[in-house]
């Protein structure tokens, strides 16, 4: 897959499909990754595990922020190809698009 130019990139990022796509993806990294390091502590056997309850309904809100972001990545024209059990973009993308969801700058 060619790369995308910065020009181009920019103008991804400055789009408010962009922005509403980063914002579901923090929202759903906010639910998804704290049951997911809670289910890896409770292997520790003084650590309590979560409610089933719990921890189907922190899935349930992951997965439905999760989705529509990765619609609205496409839709921001974030360069997906499909690939062997992956969605991949060009390295520098993806390593923007991590960088804006987890707020890290240069």
């Amino acid at each position: 897959m060619p790369s995308i130019d910065d020009d181009a990139l920019l103008g991804i990022r400055q789009s408010s499909t962009y922005r509403a796509a980063i914002w579901f993806a923090r929202v759903a990294n906010l639910v998804i990754l704290p049951v997911v390091a809670w289910g890896a502590a409770s292997a520790v056997p003084s650590v309590p595990t979560l409610p089933d309850s719990v921890f189907l309904a922190a899935w349930a809100v992951g997965c439905s922020t999760l989705l529509p972001a990765v619609v609205l990545f496409y839709r921001s024209g974030v360069p997906f190809e499909r690939r062997v059990g992956a969605w991949v973009t060009d390295r520098r993308t993806n390593n923007t698009v991590l960088r804006d969801i987890f707020w890290l700058r240069h």
